[in-house]
Order: structure tokens, then C-alpha cells, then sequence
């Protein structure tokens, strides 16, 4: 496993250049040419560099309205960050402490210590030794995620989305998904066979097992594995999220039982999903925007009391067969039974 950030000092020396000389667009040409500036145009879906050239070759004097998209997808993704970039380029040496924090804190005796936790969360063999952690000044939108082979930390969330304290947990919980993707190869393979009921319930599992394992989560049925660390590390939204644990049971409930009596659609699931268990606006009242969402927490939930109850190997047995959540969670004795017609 390597750690990869030299992208940052590069950018970070332009930055302090441009405050002061007149453009090259060729430096900028070259920044973007940096194998983890690459990685990340691969990921957003970029076939050319024009619109960051365009952008950072003008940071300083561009007007919003002049800021190009980034692309199709994600059109307002450069405009969005723009006071971000901007207080970069006035207020370098905030991101070379941030930087220098990450160095230390990443250094090679934790990322291995970070590996050995992942081995807990496993029945078997993690096999990540050739992955890479990878964070730079990013001109996406996204903090924190997984592709190809490698997890991305962007250095701008880090100590306002998380904490430097916080930072191995949120990567150590990008790396359980990394390993799942190892075990299971692509979503579409893995549950191909999957009736609707058993595709349901495995959808839940990918967020519920990472912050089970890696963010010592605690729910309501759901215990913390770690007496000795606090609870939900990285996942400040959780003390909503439990608030609503009797609500996100009984949709789950229902929906099982509307897919035992051939009463729901697959599309009517995919729309629950969207609306329901990834709506980071559910609870605008209690808070305008939730960094988690209910699948995060509900996953635990079912997942999590099942493998405090009967320990990995049945945890895994569910896994891979997903309607079994049905038989271990009403045997947990939790207080709550999920129905079986």
C-alpha cells in the first residue's frame, strides 16, 4: 500500500507563483499531467484537460460567470469550489500545515496499522496490499471515494468535513470497500442471481459493514465494537440518523413485506433508495444536509446486531446469502423482528 500526495506541494508552489508572476499556461499544462491529477480526470469522466487549464490559468482574476464546466455531468463542480481555490491561493500556508498534518499522520507505521484493523473485518485473507491512498487539492466534488485501485482523500474536506483525528477512520472505512469490491468483483456480477428480496437487503450491507468495522459505530440495536474509542468517528450525522432508527424499521418492514406478497416493483425499490436511504435532505429541520444518510446507519443496524449476536462467520454467511438477515436479526433478540411472511 502507498501513499500518494506529491501532487499537493506542486500545486501548492503554482499557486504561490501565480500571486505573484504572470501565468505559464504550460506549468499548468504540466500540473495536470501528474499521474494523480490523471487518476482523478479518469474518475470524472474527463477527456481533456482544457476546462482546468482554462480555469487555473485565470484562478485569481476569472469572474464566476466566466468559470468553464468541468463536464456534462458535473457542470457546476469548478464554480462551486471557486472561494475554496481561492482562499487556497491567499492563505498558503493554512494548506501546507494541512498538508505537512497528512505526512505525519499517514506516515508508513499507521498505514499498516490501518491494514491489520481492516483484517478484523474480514473471515479471510485482504488482499490490498497493492492499493494506493491518494489525496490531492481536488477540482472535484467529492471528498472522500473509491476507484480502480486506490482511495481518494481531498485535502480541502480535511479538517472541515473531518477532522486530521478523523482521517484514518474515513480512510480505513474507503478501504473495506475497496477489499468488498475484491471479494465480490462488480455489483451487476455479484448479484445477478439475486432474487428482489435478497438484492434489497445486500444493498444495505456496503455502507452498514464499513462504519461497523471501521468507524466504531453504534446504533440503537447495534453496539460500538471499541469500548475504549468513541462512538460513530467520522459519522456525525448518526445522532439523528439513531432518532429515527423506529421510522427506517418499519419502511424496511414494509417493504419486505410487500416484496414477499409481489407487491412492489424493482423500479419502486431503485426510486426508495433515491428518495429514502440516499436523501441527504431527509431531515431538514434537525439539519440542512446529512453527510450520512439512512442506508449508513439502517445497514448497521441489521448487519451489525446480526455479527455482535453470532459472531464473522454468520455475518458472512448473510453477506452472500442476503434474505438470511430475515432468520439471524429475529434471533438477535434485539427487540425488533423483521417479518418472515
Amino acid at each position: 500500500m502507498q501513499l500518494r500526495i506529491s501532487s499537493i506541494p506542486i500545486m501548492l508552489e503554482y499557486l504561490s507563483k501565480m500571486n505573484a508572476e504572470s501565468v505559464d499556461k504550460a506549468v499548468v499544462e504540466k500540473i495536470f499531467e501528474h499521474e494523480d491529477y490523471q487518476f482523478e480526470m479518469r474518475r470524472y469522466g474527463l477527456h481533456s484537460a482544457d476546462p482546468l487549464i482554462s480555469y487555473f490559468s485565470h484562478l485569481r482574476s476569472i469572474k464566476v460567470g466566466d468559470i468553464p464546466d468541468l463536464s456534462n455531468e458535473r457542470k457546476s463542480a469548478l464554480r462551486d469550489k471557486h472561494k475554496l481555490w481561492l482562499d487556497c491561493s491567499t492563505n498558503l500556508q493554512k494548506y501546507y500545515n494541512r498538508y505537512e498534518k497528512v505526512k505525519h499522520i499517514l506516515c508508513d507505521d499507521n498505514i499498516q496499522s490501518l491494514q491489520h484493523k481492516l483484517f478484523a473485518a474480514f473471515p479471510n485473507e485482504v488482499a490490498i496490499n497493492d492499493i494506493s491512498i491518494i489525496s490531492t487539492l481536488s477540482f472535484g466534488p467529492s471528498f472522500g471515494y473509491v476507484y480502480e485501485n486506490a482511495l481518494h482523500i481531498d485535502l480541502f474536506g480535511i479538517e472541515d468535513i473531518c477532522t486530521i483525528e478523523e482521517m484514518p477512520y474515513i480512510i480505513l472505512h474507503e478501504m473495506h470497500h475497496l477489499q468488498v469490491q475484491k471479494l465480490i468483483g462488480s455489483y451487476h456480477s455479484f448479484t445477478r442471481n439475486f432474487g428482489l428480496l435478497d438484492d434489497y437487503i445486500f444493498r444495505f450491507s456496503g455502507e452498514g459493514l464499513a462504519i461497523k468495522f471501521c468507524n466504531n459505530a453504534e446504533g440503537v440495536v447495534s453496539k460500538k465494537l471499541d469500548n475504549h474509542l468513541n462512538a460513530n468517528i467520522g459519522i456525525p450525522a448518526m445522532s439523528i440518523l439513531n432518532n429515527h432508527f423506529k421510522e427506517h424499521f418499519n419502511l424496511f418492514n414494509d417493504t419486505i413485506k410487500r416484496i414477499k406478497q409481489n407487491s412492489i416493483t424493482a423500479s419502486e425499490i431503485d426510486e426508495q433508495f433515491k428518495s429514502y436511504w440516499w436523501n441527504p435532505y431527509l431531515y431538514k429541520d434537525e439539519n440542512p444536509f446529512l453527510t450520512q444518510t439512512p442506508i449508513y446507519s439502517f445497514g448497521n443496524e441489521i448487519f451489525g446486531c446480526i455479527f455482535d449476536a453470532f459472531g464473522m462467520e454468520i455475518l458472512f454467511e448473510c453477506f452472500y446469502n442476503p434474505a438470511k438477515v430475515i432468520e439471524y436479526f429475529n434471533k438477535t433478540n434485539c427487540g425488533y423482528i423483521i417479518s418472515e411472511t
